[in-house]
């Protein structure tokens, strides 16, 4: 019974793993994407904070119905480690792991195009003009931030990438 219980502990645990797991390696911003690839990706994220949590709850059970046949500290070493993981993969389930690699830039600075020491006269940019006031936000800045929160003519604009 304790070997059937550590299986079962350990597929939940590699299951609430990949379920996690999958959409992160799916969705590459910076690598190529199938349709395919990302429909698996967002139906996996939105059935996962549920489906993390009832796969922590039954890792709990089994870990209560385990521990006491569990004689040895590696074996109540690797349960708990199993829990911490299921407990991990419930909390990364409710996480948007692209907005901790791309940071929205709050408080854009302009200049002068004359004045601009960092971009090149051949560089990329995105512009917006609104009335008299105009924008080039630049695309390697936009690359990495991704969101620009800014105001022109007295309206708030995001500009993406």
């Amino acid at each position: 019974m304790k070997r059937a219980y550590g299986l079962v502990l350990a597929a939940v645990t590699l299951g609430s793993l990949a379920w996690v797991a999958i959409p992160v390696v799916l969705i590459r911003p910076f690598g190529p994407q199938t349709a395919r690839g990302l429909a698996v990706s967002y139906a996996l994220r939105g059935s996962s904070p549920w489906l993390t949590a009832g796969l922590l709850a039954a890792g709990c059970v089994v870990a209560v119905m385990l521990w006491p046949r569990l004689a040895t500290w590696k074996g109540r070493t690797l349960a708990g480690v199993a829990l911490a993981t299921l407990a991990g993969s419930a909390f990364l389930a409710r996480q948007n792991h692209f907005e901790w690699m791309f940071q929205p830039l709050r408080q854009a600075q302009f200049v002068e195009a004359v004045g601009a020491k960092d971009v090149a006269e051949d560089d990329l940019v995105l512009g917006l003009s609104v009335g008299s006031e105009a924008r080039a936000y630049p695309v390697l800045a936009l690359a990495y931030h991704h969101i620009v929160n800014d105001t022109i003519a007295g309206e708030p604009i995001v500009a993406t990438y």
